[in-house]
């Protein structure tokens, strides 16, 4: 069997606990590059039935919440079916116990990673076939174009806690951590992708198209899949 590239992040913050595991054998099942058009690129907002108020992530648990929201969005959910925390920390549970690394939850809150959160949705009847995003930010933005919400994980930067006056967040300040967050939208004129998370109050942010493409290349990962 290949060898995984494996690479724990440090983090500083309880929810940053996205670490890097890439399969060889995910180039096998990628989204074609040739699929990016950028004449069909408009303006999009893919809707997300996640539950009011905005669940608060506290532990190590963002891959699964990733997930989550990516089976919550119109065009992936199960009709009248939203996924909450619950079901989160359910998943996470499972991808402690398929993941690489050590330990599990509960009680070892010691985080896991994209390929950990599709085949632990697999494996519990909720998620079919997934595909890996292989050329950086433009490939988000035509699979949002596609009317794909994208999980992707990167590291998150001690700036990114903060979004402007517009809700950009901006790459700096040094890494924080390790983070799984979706992508779920689009803003031509700015060049802006709109990015996801649950942390209570922080839920929808922007983040320029370039400074993701940046976060992608340094071991980051981009996948969708769809609901079973």
């Amino acid at each position: 069997m290949p060898d995984l590239y494996t690479r724990e992040i440090p983090a500083t913050d309880p929810r940053l606990k996205r670490h890097v595991v890439h399969d060889p054998r995910s180039k096998g099942f990628v989204v074609p590059e040739s699929n990016i058009n950028r004449a069909t690129w408009r303006d999009r907002k893919i809707r997300v039935y996640d539950p009011r108020p905005n669940p608060n992530q506290t532990v190590g648990n963002c891959t699964a919440v990733a997930k989550a929201i990516q089976f919550n969005a119109v065009g992936n959910r199960r009709r009248g079916v939203i996924l909450g925390m619950p079901y989160a920390m359910s998943l996470y549970s499972l991808e402690t116990q398929i993941d690489p690394f050590p330990g599990s939850y509960p009680p070892d809150d010691t985080g896991s990673n994209g390929l950990a959160s599709c085949k632990a949705a697999q494996q519990k009847g909720d998620g079919g076939a997934y595909y890996w995003i292989t050329s950086g930010a433009d490939g988000v933005v035509q699979a949002v174009m596609d009317g794909d919400v994208v999980s992707v994980g990167t590291e998150w930067d001690n700036d990114m806690f903060t979004p402007d006056s517009e809700g950009r967040v901006h790459p700096g300040g040094g890494v924080a951590g390790g983070h799984q967050w979706t992508c779920r939208g689009y803003w031509k004129d700015r060049d802006w992708i709109l990015g996801r998370c649950w942390w209570g109050e922080f839920r929808d942010f922007w983040i320029a198209r370039a400074d993701l493409d940046n976060l992608l290349r340094n071991d980051g990962d981009a996948h969708v899949q769809e609901r079973a």
